[in-house]
């Protein structure tokens, strides 16, 4: 089995105008991949032309953590609190998802991944939670965690009528890497997990042949077994 990750970018802060950059793919999922017998392909940020090729090469394909989403894609102005952003990766991932779609593809988001994947199915996001979102009735969590990358800081709840709870539970406790959420949900997916401050921590399509997760299940595979099954029944 093959599965495509879309590659993540790296800018040297150094250089004016961040003109120096460089494509990468995580070692974790790497490993995860290999691990599970799957061959990863690593799909670089290409023009969106070539999308549809590189759907058609894999089996499934994994939509990566990174940079912000530019919110010129849900028709907002940037805030002053947004984070570093990338239009080319914007534009190839939004082809990509759209072709791994009408192939009928098995899609997996992480985090950014889900932001993206809610993007280019219509929906919006917050692009900062401390600046835009309002938890009403309990405190907002901390969901950019300071402790090691594996380490498990807050809980889900997930929704009993949904592929995450069949594979995970009513309950993980994940880690947290985002200041970026989902905000209003495309029509074709549906919201199936949520912290205790309300902020949306996974959404699944009708046959969750899409599925999407907030945090980085990807560090976590190998300390923790339910993590490690989400890879499994993705594959």
């Amino acid at each position: 089995m093959k599965v495509g990750i879309t590659g993540s970018i790296n800018f040297n802060s150094n250089e004016s105008f961040r003109t120096r950059e460089s494509q990468f793919a995580q070692r974790t999922l790497l490993k995860c991949l290999l691990s599970n017998n799957v061959t990863p392909v690593i799909f670089p940020i290409a023009k969106p032309s070539m999308a549809q090729e590189l759907a058609e090469s894999v089996d499934g394909i994994i939509f990566t953590g990174g940079a912000d989403v530019l919110p010129k894609y849900y028709e907002e102005d940037p805030i002053e609190q947004i984070g570093l952003t990338y239009e080319p990766r914007d534009e190839f991932e939004i082809a990509l998802l759209k072709a791994g779609k009408t192939l009928h593809k098995p899609i997996l988001g992480i985090c950014r991944g889900m932001q993206i994947i809610n993007v280019a199915l219509g929906g919006s996001l917050y692009q900062d939670l401390n600046a835009q979102y309002d938890p009403k009735e309990s405190q907002l969590l901390h969901h950019s965690q300071t402790t090691i990358g594996y380490s498990p800081v807050h809980y889900v709840n997930v929704d009993k009528n949904s592929a995450l709870f069949n594979t995970m539970g009513a309950k993980p406790f994940v880690n947290s890497f985002h200041h970026e959420a989902v905000k209003d949900v495309a029509k074709e997916l549906k919201i199936i997990a949520k912290a205790n401050d309300g902020v949306i921590e996974g959404l699944e399509n009708q046959d969750a042949s899409i599925q999407c997760v907030q945090w980085h299940p990807e560090n976590m595979w190998d300390h923790y077994t339910d993590e490690a099954e989400l890879f499994k029944t993705f594959f």
